[in-house]
Protein backbone atom coordinates (compact mmCIF):
# COMPACT_ATOMS: atom_id res chain seq x y z
CA UNK A 1 0.00 0.00 0.00
CA UNK A 2 3.02 2.21 0.75
CA UNK A 3 3.87 2.47 -3.00
CA UNK A 4 0.42 3.50 -3.83
CA UNK A 5 0.17 6.28 -1.84
CA UNK A 6 3.18 7.62 -2.83
CA UNK A 7 2.30 7.71 -6.63
CA UNK A 8 -1.51 9.32 -5.45
CA UNK A 9 0.82 12.63 -3.66
CA UNK A 10 3.10 12.69 -6.70
CA UNK A 11 0.10 12.83 -8.40
CA UNK A 12 -1.38 15.54 -6.47
CA UNK A 13 1.32 17.79 -6.51
CA UNK A 14 1.69 18.12 -10.17
CA UNK A 15 -1.46 19.20 -10.27
CA UNK A 16 -1.93 23.33 -10.46
CA UNK A 17 -4.52 24.68 -8.41
CA UNK A 18 -6.75 27.08 -11.14
CA UNK A 19 -6.39 30.57 -11.37
CA UNK A 20 -9.08 32.08 -9.92
CA UNK A 21 -8.55 35.58 -10.87
CA UNK A 22 -9.33 34.65 -14.54
CA UNK A 23 -12.87 35.90 -15.37
CA UNK A 24 -15.08 34.08 -17.63
CA UNK A 25 -16.70 34.61 -21.12
CA UNK A 26 -19.30 33.10 -23.33
CA UNK A 27 -17.77 30.42 -24.98
CA UNK A 28 -19.98 31.21 -28.22
CA UNK A 29 -20.33 34.32 -30.34
CA UNK A 30 -23.72 36.55 -30.74
CA UNK A 31 -23.50 34.96 -34.23
CA UNK A 32 -22.48 31.41 -33.52
CA UNK A 33 -25.46 31.22 -31.25
CA UNK A 34 -28.09 32.31 -33.74
CA UNK A 35 -26.19 30.04 -35.86
CA UNK A 36 -26.87 27.07 -33.43
CA UNK A 37 -30.53 28.43 -33.01
CA UNK A 38 -31.31 28.08 -37.05
CA UNK A 39 -29.58 24.18 -36.89
CA UNK A 40 -31.85 23.33 -34.23
CA UNK A 41 -34.83 24.92 -36.67
CA UNK A 42 -33.56 22.97 -39.56
CA UNK A 43 -33.19 19.62 -37.65
CA UNK A 44 -37.18 20.05 -36.56
CA UNK A 45 -38.35 20.79 -39.87
CA UNK A 46 -36.12 17.76 -41.29
CA UNK A 47 -37.26 15.33 -38.86
CA UNK A 48 -40.74 16.19 -39.29
CA UNK A 49 -40.88 15.91 -43.12
CA UNK A 50 -39.10 12.62 -42.62
CA UNK A 51 -40.96 10.85 -40.40
CA UNK A 52 -43.93 12.53 -41.94
CA UNK A 53 -43.25 11.48 -45.68
CA UNK A 54 -41.76 8.05 -44.28
CA UNK A 55 -45.08 7.02 -42.66
CA UNK A 56 -47.19 8.00 -45.55
CA UNK A 57 -44.98 5.74 -48.26
CA UNK A 58 -45.12 3.01 -45.63
CA UNK A 59 -48.26 2.75 -45.81
CA UNK A 60 -49.97 4.03 -43.05
CA UNK A 61 -52.49 6.66 -42.47
CA UNK A 62 -52.21 9.99 -42.41
CA UNK A 63 -53.43 11.22 -39.22
CA UNK A 64 -51.15 8.43 -37.53
CA UNK A 65 -48.29 9.85 -40.01
CA UNK A 66 -48.86 13.50 -38.75
CA UNK A 67 -48.93 12.62 -34.81
CA UNK A 68 -45.74 10.61 -34.83
CA UNK A 69 -44.14 13.74 -37.08
CA UNK A 70 -45.64 15.78 -34.66
CA UNK A 71 -44.64 13.85 -31.62
CA UNK A 72 -40.51 13.29 -32.75
CA UNK A 73 -40.30 17.06 -33.79
CA UNK A 74 -42.13 18.35 -30.20
CA UNK A 75 -38.87 15.94 -29.20
CA UNK A 76 -36.31 17.18 -31.44
CA UNK A 77 -37.52 20.59 -30.66
CA UNK A 78 -36.90 20.14 -27.06
CA UNK A 79 -33.65 17.99 -27.07
CA UNK A 80 -32.43 21.41 -29.07
CA UNK A 81 -33.68 24.00 -26.66
CA UNK A 82 -31.99 21.62 -23.51
CA UNK A 83 -28.30 21.93 -25.98
CA UNK A 84 -29.18 25.72 -26.87
CA UNK A 85 -29.45 26.78 -23.07
CA UNK A 86 -26.24 24.79 -22.33
CA UNK A 87 -23.99 26.04 -25.02
CA UNK A 88 -25.66 29.73 -23.63
CA UNK A 89 -24.42 29.78 -20.28
CA UNK A 90 -21.36 27.49 -21.58
CA UNK A 91 -18.44 29.84 -20.45
CA UNK A 92 -14.49 29.64 -20.73
CA UNK A 93 -11.70 31.61 -18.70
CA UNK A 94 -9.94 34.14 -20.47
CA UNK A 95 -7.25 36.67 -20.11
CA UNK A 96 -8.26 40.15 -18.88
CA UNK A 97 -8.20 42.94 -21.70
CA UNK A 98 -6.02 45.58 -20.44
CA UNK A 99 -7.98 49.07 -20.61
CA UNK A 100 -4.54 51.23 -22.27
CA UNK A 101 -1.09 49.38 -23.26
CA UNK A 102 1.48 50.56 -20.65
CA UNK A 103 3.90 52.03 -23.50
CA UNK A 104 2.98 55.61 -25.49
CA UNK A 105 0.52 58.56 -24.76
CA UNK A 106 -2.70 58.05 -23.80
CA UNK A 107 -5.38 60.65 -24.96
CA UNK A 108 -5.34 63.24 -27.39
CA UNK A 109 -2.36 65.73 -28.28
CA UNK A 110 -4.94 68.47 -29.32
CA UNK A 111 -6.08 68.20 -26.24
CA UNK A 112 -3.00 68.93 -24.34
CA UNK A 113 -3.04 72.61 -26.86
CA UNK A 114 -6.11 73.95 -25.19
CA UNK A 115 -5.11 72.94 -21.61
CA UNK A 116 -4.11 75.44 -19.24
CA UNK A 117 -1.10 73.16 -18.10
CA UNK A 118 0.85 73.59 -20.86
CA UNK A 119 3.60 76.53 -20.96
CA UNK A 120 3.20 78.77 -23.50
CA UNK A 121 5.62 80.96 -26.23
CA UNK A 122 5.18 83.94 -23.58
CA UNK A 123 6.34 82.13 -20.66
CA UNK A 124 9.30 80.27 -22.63
CA UNK A 125 10.58 84.13 -22.52
CA UNK A 126 10.06 85.04 -19.32
CA UNK A 127 12.27 81.82 -18.40
CA UNK A 128 14.40 83.03 -20.65
CA UNK A 129 14.73 86.47 -19.40
CA UNK A 130 14.88 85.36 -15.63
CA UNK A 131 17.60 83.15 -16.42
CA UNK A 132 19.32 85.89 -18.08
CA UNK A 133 19.16 88.00 -15.37
CA UNK A 134 20.59 85.54 -13.06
Amino acid sequence: MQPQSKAAAEANQDVTPPNEELRTVRALSDKAFHRFQRAVWAVCVVVYLAVFLGGIQAGGSELMAVARAVGFTLVAALLGRIALGLLGRASVPAEPVPMAVPEGKVGSLVDLLGSTNVASQEDHENQDDSAAAA
